[in-house]
C-alpha cells in the first residue's frame, strides 16, 4: 500500500470496514470520520445517483467523531 493511501483511508465508524475517501459513495462527517455506503444507507441516508451526493444524510449523532 502506498503511503498516501494510508492518509486517505479511514475505518467506517459503524462497522469498521476500510474506506478510501473519494473512491466510493462514503458519507464523510466531522474532521476525519466516515460511514461506508451500506452503513450510511442503514442509518437512513439516501444517495442521489444523478447528483452524486447524499440527498438525505444518515444519522450519525450516536457515533463518535474521530477527532473527539
Amino acid at each position: 500500500m502506498h503511503r498516501s493511501e494510508v492518509r486517505e483511508s479511514v475505518c467506517c465508524a459503524a462497522c469498521g470496514a476500510s474506506i478510501f475517501i473519494g473512491e466510493a459513495r462514503e458519507y464523510a462527517y466531522g474532521a476525519d470520520s466516515a460511514l461506508c455506503f451500506d452503513c450510511a444507507k442503514r442509518r437512513g441516508g439516501t444517495w442521489d445517483e444523478h447528483l452524486g451526493r447524499w440527498a438525505v444524510p444518515p444519522e450519525v449523532s450516536d457515533l463518535r467523531d474521530e477527532e473527539d
